[in-house]
Formats: C-alpha cells, sequence, structure tokens
C-alpha cells in the first residue's frame, strides 16, 4: 500500500476514534455506575431491608430480564430513528430510575425499580456496538470497542470509592446513605442524556469535522467490507436468526459475562468477608483496585488482536485463564489474595470484549447486524440474571459463595471448545476476506 495512502487512512481513523470514543466511554460509564451501584448499597441496605444473599441475586437479575425483553426491538428502533436521540432516550429514562431506586421500601421495590431499569438501558451497549460499525473498519474494530469498553473498569474504579465514602458519611436529610449511592448514580445520566441529543452524530455524514475525502472514504470502505456479509433487508430475517455462528457467540458471550457480573454484584462482598474490620470506604478502594489490571489489559489485547488480525485465539487464552482463576479463588477466601485473584479473573474477562466483539462485524451487517448484535449483547447478558442468582443460590447452601464461580468455570471450558472447533483462525487481509466473510 502506498505510504500515503495508508497515512491518511490512518489520520482518518485516529480522528474518528479521538472525536467518539472518549464521549462514548463516558456515557458507558454512567451507564456502569447506574448499573452496578447496586453492590456497594448492598453493603448497609441489604442489612436494613432483611435481604438474603439468595434475594439479592434475584435482585440484582431482575435488570436482565428487562434488559433481555427490549434489547432487539431497541436496536432496530435505533436503526429507524438515529443513534443520537435513541441513546439520548436511554440516557435520561436509565437515570431517572436509578435516582428513583433510592425510595424503596422493601425487596418488592427492588425487583420492580431493576426490571424497569433493564427496560429502560436495554439496547445501549448493542447500539453503540452498532453504531461503531458506522465508523470503523473490521480491521479497527477491536481496538475501538475495547477502548470504548474500557468504560466498565473506570466505572468500578470511580464508583467503588465513591460509593463507598457515600455508604460511610452520606446521611443528608436523614435519608440512609445506601439511598444516596442511588440518588448520585442517577443524576449524571439524566444530565448528559440531554446533552446527547445535541453533540452525538448519527453517522459520519453529519460531522464537520471530516473532510470531504475522509468522509467518502469511510463510506466506500465500509460498503467494500459489507458485500460479502450476510445482509436482509427485513429485520428479523432467517438468514440472521438462523445463523450457526451467530448462536455459537451468544452461547460464548453468555459464559464470559457469566464471569463479569458475578464479579460485578459480587466482588464487593467478597472482599468485605476478607476482613471484618475493613470499612466499605475501604472495600470500595480494594474493589476499584482490582478493575486497574481489567482496564490495562482490555486495551493491550484488543489492540494486540488488532496488530495481529487475528481474533480466535485472542478470545480462547483470557477465557482459560479466566476459567482457572475462578476455581482458584475457592481455595484463598478470607484471605488478601482473594483480591489478587478477582483482579486476575476481571483481567482475562475484560481482555475478551475487544477480541469477542470484532467477530459480530466479520459476517453480519445492516438489519442483519442490528438484530445479530443485539441478540448476542441480549441472550449473553441473561447471564447477568443467571450468575448471581446462581452464586446467592449456592452461597446459601454451601456457605460460600465463591462455591458458584466454579459452574461459571465449567460454562467457561465449554465455551473455549466451541471457539476451538468453529471459529475460524482468519485475519481481515483481502484474500483471507475473500475467502472467508464469515467466522
Amino acid at each position: 500500500m502506498n505510504d500515503s495512502i495508508k497515512s491518511f487512512e490512518d489520520q482518518t481513523v485516529k480522528k474518528v476514534t479521538t472525536k467518539l470514543i472518549p464521549y462514548l466511554i463516558l456515557l458507558y460509564i454512567l451507564a456502569y455506575i447506574g448499573r452496578s451501584n447496586l453492590a456497594y448499597a448492598a453493603l448497609t441496605m441489604n442489612v436494613d431491608l432483611g435481604i438474603t444473599d439468595a434475594a439479592f441475586g434475584l435482585i440484582a437479575g431482575a435488570f436482565f430480564i428487562g434488559y433481555f425483553i427490549f434489547e432487539v426491538p431497541s436496536n432496530i428502533i435505533m436503526t429507524k430513528v438515529g443513534a443520537r436521540i435513541w441513546i439520548a432516550r436511554i440516557l435520561i429514562t436509565w437515570g431517572l430510575i436509578v435516582m428513583a431506586t433510592a425510595f424503596v421500601q422493601n425487596v418488592h421495590h427492588l425487583y420492580i425499580a431493576r426490571f424497569l431499569l433493564g427496560l429502560a438501558e436495554a439496547g445501549f451497549f448493542p447500539g453503540v456496538i452498532l453504531y461503531l460499525t458506522y465508523w470503523f473498519r473490521g480491521q479497527d474494530s477491536a481496538r475501538a470497542i475495547s477502548r470504548f469498553m474500557l468504560a466498565i473498569p473506570i466505572s468500578y474504579m470511580i464508583g467503588g470509592p465513591l460509593f463507598g465514602y457515600v455508604l460511610d458519611h452520606v446521611f443528608w436529610l436523614n435519608l440512609e446513605s445506601w439511598r444516596w449511592v442511588f440518588l448520585f448514580g442517577g443524576l449524571p445520566s439524566v444530565i448528559f442524556g440531554i446533552v446527547t441529543l445535541f453533540v452525538l452524530p448519527n453517522g459520519p455524514k453529519d460531522v464537520k469535522w471530516l473532510t470531504d475525502q475522509e468522509k467518502a472514504w469511510i463510506e466506500t470502505t465500509l460498503a467494500e467490507e459489507n458485500r460479502n456479509k450476510i445482509k436482509s433487508e427485513r429485520a428479523l430475517s432467517k438468514e440472521t436468526l438462523l445463523n450457526k455462528p451467530l448462536w455459537i457467540l451468544i452461547f460464548v458471550y453468555f459464559a464470559i459475562e457469566m464471569g463479569e457480573y458475578g464479579l460485578a454484584f459480587w466482588s464487593p462482598q467478597v472482599i468485605q468477608r476478607v476482613s471484618e474490620h475493613l470499612s466499605s470506604t475501604q472495600i470500595g478502594l480494594f474493589t476499584a483496585a482490582t478493575y486497574v489490571l481489567g482496564a490495562i489489559t482490555m486495551v493491550w489485547w484488543g489492540a494486540h488482536s488488532d496488530k495481529k488480525l487475528e481474533r480466535r485465539n485472542h478470545v480462547i487464552i483470557p477465557l482459560i485463564l479466566a476459567a482457572l482463576s475462578l476455581v482458584a479463588i475457592g481455595y484463598v477466601t478470607h484471605s488478601l489474595l482473594a483480591v489478587l485473584m478477582l483482579a486476575l479473573i476481571i483481567g482475562s474477562v475484560y481482555a475478551l470484549f475487544g477480541p469477542f466483539w470484532a467477530l459480530p462485524s466479520m459476517f453480519l451487517t445492516g438489519s442483519s447486524a442490528a438484530v445479530g448484535i443485539a441478540m448476542i449483547n441480549s441472550f449473553g447478558n441473561l447471564a447477568g440474571f443467571v450468575s448471581p442468582s446462581m452464586i446467592g443460590v449456592v452461597g446459601n447452601a454451601t456457605g460460600n459463595i465463591t462455591s458458584g464461580f466454579y459452574v461459571i468455570a465449567a460454562i467457561m471450558v465449554v465455551a473455549v471448545i466451541l471457539v476451538a472447533i468453529t471459529v475460524k483462525n482468519t485475519g481481515f487481509g483481502k484474500k483471507d476476506a475473500e475467502k472467508n466473510p464469515g467466522a
């Protein structure tokens, strides 16, 4: 390739990354803070409302029932009304519901609030993944996605210390401190939802910061990539719904999310049981520290996957490491080594996101991509219901909440086998793409 052409392409990708990714990261940080602050509120809320481990697992999981129901319709709606309006709507409604959760009085109110929150937030993540396909080539996708998903560990780094401090110190207006966790968690989403209505472009043609030549290159390059992918004018087509690679990716993502959400909702309580002398602030700091490795591995592993133009092994290796670490943590409970093992699990799970989410764009485009991505995320996120609920039930039965991690490890091993057998180890070279446009 001519050096000047490559330089032009690289500069265009860099410009799009610089303009879009930081703002999308901010929005996803707000989403995860609003979704996961339940884990920190639980440190005192569970005692106040008499919530058992099993009940808490069901409360955490109720979010994903609503999320599952509305996710595919949400992505279809986004393709009709545009990313700017729909993503803004999601932000505003989920922010209001998180704030309303501050006023629950019993377990049943929490079930309802979490279910409604799932309905409200459904579509944000798959919508952004679809949105990124409007801007980035397949060969740049793992890096772009991993940078966007950097928001997840950052949200825990922010949320852990912040909400730990709130629990220890904020009792304003005679409200319990855990209620302020929800109020502080939801308000920023409402504010930035309104901002999004004015600043988020629907696509390359809507921006002034790209030249006409840059816009034309993005449009023609993506059109060329999409030529050999599954495409249907109908959103719910047989070609999409019965696509074998799609269902394999759904199971693999289910395994990944079993690990992520098992940790998201239970890590503070795992750390709390290391020592009875830890304050909520200290638990929050320890939780934040475990996500530092996740942030590092997510960006590094996604960039490495793009550099090598390889996805298969970049999914298999972290899955194996995560499964091994999930088993190992059961042997170090009530020790500071448990915190180290949590960090290793988080680092492995988060490394998966960039390479994994590059896979759907290898064989889906148009309406098929909108539905396929939403299906992967919605079915995969059912793990958000299954994982915390299962850990809670197993924890009640065995007296050790880490016992449920063994089940997650077994599911990850099955995912490793599926990826090893079915996902072809090809990159995005022109010759490979022509021979094998699918995963």
